[in-house]
Parts: structure tokens; C-alpha cells; sequence
């Protein structure tokens, strides 16, 4: 069986959504996020608490002898556990993307909220190791319950590595999720700047890649992670220079990033995240915050920034956008980065402003 992988004060602002918010008067209220990771940790952290902001919180179970999924409606030999106020037992992997796309900031009286706090969040908890079955049971609830949630875009900070392979059962679900008027956003890969490193489950052309970013207020721990006199983080996977396909939609900030932190007090990386690095003493994190924020750099950071704009385009749009429309919109909205190709950075660093204002 294959394995796959696993600072909002700054970030936020850099891609201009606390700009989208108050100019349209959006938080993403009504629209499901479903966060399809290690789990949410809504009994400690406050931010994303269950049932008021993490609205449905589980944990899927899967015999892997007995499972059979994309062929019958629920994966047979896959358990939901529903209802949990806590669906995140190792990690915080989860968690801490959860913060970024939908966090309200609460205890850190609205320092650290998250791009879209209005938002209902679906936590779709896997454990701290995702595997192909627990993705594809989870893609199946996701359609399962798309209705009862309202579910209209789908975070997934994980991935794995190789080719792009239109029929490998998860490029099939997405596929079929997107089909179903969801939106799907992938992490493009944190595999460096050599070419041909992305996610092959972030280039299908139905899915956002999203590559990372430094925030625009670098600190010096964060050039650490950025190329000299440029923005894109020297982790975040690149494409192939002219290839129609392999290179990432658009890019987010994911260094740095200051988030939920979860009970277990980790942000590792969910088997292969991939690579994603818990940095919490060195990235500025206000002391008086500690104990339920934490810090991590990755592309799974960057991920969510983009699902949160999603969230707040669909509000706008009152749910009416279809994937499609929105991946062209965040593609025509997009800053250009200069010095680096669309192989490196897609179209450019999301532009929450502009992507909603032309979401109606």
C-alpha cells in the first residue's frame, strides 16, 4: 500500500483577504470546508471548536482486507466515527491547517484568525498516517454529505510522489468530487527547487496546486526558506519548464505560518505532507499565545490560505460557482511574481481582493 504525505497575522494580509473580507462583507459564512487530514482538535482549541465552528468532526476507519470504494456509496469496509469534539489524537497536522482556512482567532483576540472564519468546517480525520484507502473513505463522506454541509471545497495538505496517472483511484475521486460542484485544493509538494518534484495529485488539471510562498514582511528565519531577492520558498516543488500540466495553479504564503496548535502541541507532517517543519521557536509567535498557537512552514501551510479564499468567493457568490469558474478566477486574479516562470509558481501569488470581487 502507498503512503501519502502529510504567520496568519502576515499572511492573511499579504494575500489581501482581510481586504475581501471588509470590502464585501464576507467570511465565508454558510459554506462547508471539509479538511481531509490527520483531524481537528475542537475540544482544546477554541479557534476551530466543535460543533461551532468545526460543525461535523470524525475519524475514518478502514479495513483494509474488505475495502471497496468508488464502487459502492459508503466505501465498504469503512467506519465514520462522527461527532467527535476531538478527531485529532497525534499530530496536529490537521488542526493547524484547519486554523489557517477557517480559524476565528479567538484566543488570540483576532491576531491569528484565519482566512475565512465564518466558514463551516467538516474535519475528515485520517490519524497521523494517511493512506489511499482512509483518502478514498473520506472523499466518499465528502459526497456522501455534500448536501447536509454544504460542502463546496475540499483542503487536502498531503500528497505523494511520481507521475500523473489520470486513473490512480485518488485522481479518480477528485475527479468525481469536482464533477459534484466541489472544489478540490491540493499542496503542490515540498520536494525543492529541482524540476519535476510536484504532487502528482496537484496537477490534474481539475484540481488547485498551490505552491508556497514567503509572506511580503519577511522575517530573517523566514529568507532562510526563500530564494535571495525572490518569493517563492525554496522548499515548494516545481513543475516542468513548458509542460501544459506540471506546474502548480497558483501560490500562497507557507512559511512561517502561525496557526491552531492542537492539545499534542506537534505540527508534523502527515506520513509524507510532505516534509512539512514545526519552527515554532523561531518564528515570532507571541508568547502570551503560545499554549494554543503554533508555527509551520510547508506547502500544506499554503493549501488552506487558498481554501479559505474559495470559501469566501462562494459566500459571495452565494455557492453558485462552480470549480471550474473558481480555479479560472483565482488564475485571472492572481499577482504575477517576477522572476519565476509558471512552472515555479503558476500564475502567481492568490489575490483574495480581486479573486472575490469577480466572484458573482
Amino acid at each position: 500500500m502507498r503512503a501519502l504525505a502529510a504567520l496568519l497575522d502576515e499572511s492573511v494580509p499579504t494575500i489581501k483577504a482581510d481586504q475581501a473580507r471588509t470590502r464585501y462583507g464576507v467570511t465565508g459564512r454558510g459554506i462547508g470546508v471539509a479538511i481531509l487530514d490527520s483531524g481537528i482538535d475542537g475540544l482544546y482549541q477554541v479557534d476551530v471548536q466543535y460543533p461551532s465552528r468545526t460543525i461535523q468532526n470524525l475519524k475514518v476507519l478502514v479495513n483494509q482486507k474488505d475495502v471497496i470504494c468508488f464502487r459502492t456509496l459508503p466505501c465498504a469496509g469503512s467506519i465514520y466515527v462522527e461527532n467527535l469534539p476531538n478527531s485529532e489524537t497525534s499530530v496536529g497536522h490537521g488542526t493547524h491547517v484547519s486554523g489557517i482556512a477557517g480559524g476565528n482567532g479567538t484566543m488570540s483576540n483576532g491576531l491569528y484568525t484565519g482566512v475565512a472564519p465564518g466558514s463551516n468546517l467538516i474535519g475528515i480525520g485520517t490519524g497521523d498516517v494517511l493512506f489511499i484507502f482512509w483518502a478514498l473513505a473520506g472523499f466518499d463522506y465528502i459526497l456522501q454529505h455534500q448536501d447536509d454541509y454544504n460542502i463546496k471545497v475540499v483542503n487536502n495538505s498531503w500528497g505523494t510522489s511520481g507521475p500523473f496517472d489520470p486513473k490512480d483511484p485518488i485522481n479518480v475521486a477528485t475527479k468525481r468530487v469536482h464533477n459534484r460542484g466541489i472544489t478540490v485544493v491540493f499542496a503542490a509538494g515540498n520536494d525543492g527547487a529541482d524540476q519535476n518534484t510536484l504532487n502528482p495529485y496537484s496537477v490534474a488539471p481539475w484540481v488547485i496546486g498551490v505552491a508556497a510562498s514567503c509572506s511580503a514582511t519577511d522575517t530573517l528565519a523566514q529568507r532562510v526558506h526563500c530564494q535571495p531577492g525572490g518569493m517563492l520558498a525554496d522548499f515548494s516543488s516545481r513543475g516542468v519548464p513548458g509542460d501544459p500540466l506540471y506546474h502548480p495553479t497558483v501560490t500562497a504564503p507557507g512559511v512561517h505560518v502561525i496557526s491552531a496548535r492542537a492539545s499534542t502541541g506537534t505540527v508534523l507532517n502527515t506520513s509524507d505532507a510532505p516534509h512539512d517543519f514545526d519552527l515554532t521557536s523561531s518564528c515570532g509567535l507571541r508568547t502570551e499565545f503560545a499554549a494554543f498557537y503554533t508555527c509551520a512552514i510547508g506547502t500544506s501551510m499554503a493549501t488552506p490560505h487558498v481554501t479559505g479564499v474559495v470559501a469566501l468567493m462562494q459566500e459571495r457568490a452565494g455557492g453558485q460557482l462552480r470549480p471550474d469558474q473558481v480555479r479560472s478566477i483565482l488564475v485571472q486574479t492572481a499577482d504575477p511574481m517576477a522572476g519565476y516562470a509558471v512552472f515555479e509558481v503558476g500564475a502567481g501569488l492568490v489575490n483574495a481582493l480581486k479573486a472575490v470581487g469577480r466572484a458573482h
